[in-house]
């Protein structure tokens, strides 16, 4: 089982590789052929068109994701959850779209060609069945055709995005993308499943969706409503640009650890099924020592080396955005830790209720603190609003979930990390005073900082998560 588990980690690691990688490619090119103004007018529709996607999902790919991981080894049970989930997926996702052309009425004669793509991708994602995929561990399958469409999709976008007038085109090519998941994934589950007639029993999954879709209403709320706030009150596309931007860009290094917990939330959920708590106990400490050593110096580094990202992934128009990215620094620890707490501790266990308080008072909390802060400090107030609601979330998570699983913080594992952290501040000044060029500056600064980092935890504090993963890299190496 554990070769079984590494491997997945691996594929799981290689699909997020190209997450982080790709963006990193196209953002410097992106950013500087569309500039903030297009990037605003995207961003925003798309980021409108997420919240009434988590509405059309009503919760499904939590929920279905749980039950099929439980169900897996059933194939008769397996092939009437899934026609159960496909007919709710389909009345939800019609009625989402219906709403999102309702809402978005007025702004369709101005960019009627963006709208009309984001009403198709909350249709396409609704049966993307990603929740199947990642329900039976098909891990190696979603590496390699997630990284087949996105290369094409990368290379469709540097052929065919020229000018800033191009942004219509820009999302037309993640519209395809969503396309070619959801076909391949279709395909797959029609291929591995055997349909019969079979009675359907839609009301047994009403009563655990609505506490997700609920759940999930709460968090499309304080996760995408801080950017149609900010538009509504500012009218500044180029401050949604800035604010839109540089939270995508600090989002990209969070997939390295959401990543691991894909593949931990269906065999967590499995072993809370029979009732394997020790071994999950031993998976979540594992997980939350990682999020803690690997998670700190990544976003130091965001924190100390944000002009120079800035001023290198997304070109001299952005700078303004650089308070905005060290606002949002720590924004991948604090998500990394809500993630833990909520999807690989509260679900699997069937807590749906406690995720759903804690959701809601991140809902409160990000609504009142962008109307407050907006007005005064726009982009700037939603980024502080942003943090301020992410950090409410995981503390409220956190406690809920150590009540279930009684945590092993080790400090002391906290003090040697945060400690090797600081030493990154003396490096990156030493390497800020011998070159200029942002470039430079990075190349130097990060290889320094990531050896100083492991030689000190590996070396001198011994650091246990430090071994293992360099054990686990060795066995790849080796394989």
């Amino acid at each position: 089982m554990a070769s079984e588990l590494k491997n997945k980690f691996l594929y799981q690691i290689i699909t997020s590789a190209t997450q982080v990688l790709l963006p990193l490619i196209t953002y410097p090119y992106i950013t500087r052929i569309l500039g903030p103004d297009s990037l605003g007018k995207v961003n925003y529709v798309d980021f409108l068109s997420q919240v009434f996607t988590i509405l059309a999902a009503f919760g499904i790919p939590f929920y279905a994701l749980r039950e099929i991981a439980a169900a897996r080894n059933d194939a008769a049970k397996r092939a009437l959850l899934i026609k159960e989930m496909a007919l709710l997926q389909t009345i939800f996702s019609i009625t989402a779209t219906i709403g999102f052309a309702l809402f978005t009425f007025k702004n369709w004669p101005a960019n009627p060609t963006l709208y009309l793509l984001a009403a198709i991708n909350i249709i396409v994602s609704s049966f993307s069945f990603d929740w199947y995929i990642q329900g039976m561990e098909g891990f190696k399958f979603a590496a390699v055709r997630t990284i087949a469409v996105r290369l094409m999709t990368m290379v469709a976008l540097f052929l065919l995005v020229k000018t800033s007038s191009d942004y219509t085109l820009y999302f037309s090519l993640f519209t395809t993308a969503i396309v070619l998941i959801s076909i391949v994934n279709s395909y797959k589950l029609l291929k591995e499943n055997h349909f019969t007639k079979q009675p359907l029993n839609l009301r047994q999954h009403i009563k655990p969706l609505w506490h997700f879709f609920l759940t999930s209403s709460a968090i499309s709320i304080y996760v995408y409503f801080d950017t149609i706030i900010l538009q509504h009150i500012t009218h500044n596309e180029q401050a949604v640009g800035y604010y839109t931007t540089v939270l995508k860009m600090v989002k990209i290094f969070l997939v390295a650890i959401i990543a691991i917990g894909t593949v931990l939330i269906p065999r967590l959920s499995y072993l809370a099924s029979t009732g394997n708590t020790e071994e999950i106990k031993k998976h979540l400490n594992k997980m939350l020592q990682f999020i803690i050593v690997a998670g700190l110096p990544v976003c130091a580094g965001l924190f100390i080396l944000a002009p120079e990202i800035i001023a290198l992934i997304a070109g001299e128009k952005f700078l303004p955005a650089v308070p905005l990215m060290r606002i949002l620094a720590f924004l991948p620890l604090v998500i990394g830790l809500s993630n833990l707490f909520c999807f690989q501790t509260l679900v699997p266990f069937k807590q749906e209720k406690k995720f759903l308080l804690a959701a809601g008072a991140g809902c409160i909390v990000s609504v009142t603190l962008n109307f407050l802060l907006i007005p005064h400090f726009a982009e700037a107030g939603a980024a502080y609003a942003c943090m301020a609601t992410e950090l409410i979330i995981t503390i409220i998570t956190g406690i809920q979930a150590n009540k279930l699983i009684r945590f092993n913080t080790r400090p002391v594992l906290m003090l040697q990390t945060l400690f090797t952290t600081l030493l990154f501040i003396p490096v990156v000044l030493l390497c800020k005073s011998l070159v200029t060029s942002p470039l430079f500056i990075l190349l130097t600064a990060i290889p320094v900082c990531m050896l100083f980092y492991f030689v000190i935890q590996y070396h001198i504090f011994n650091n246990i998560v430090t071994r293992e993963i360099k054990e686990y890299v060795t066995s790849l190496v080796k394989f």
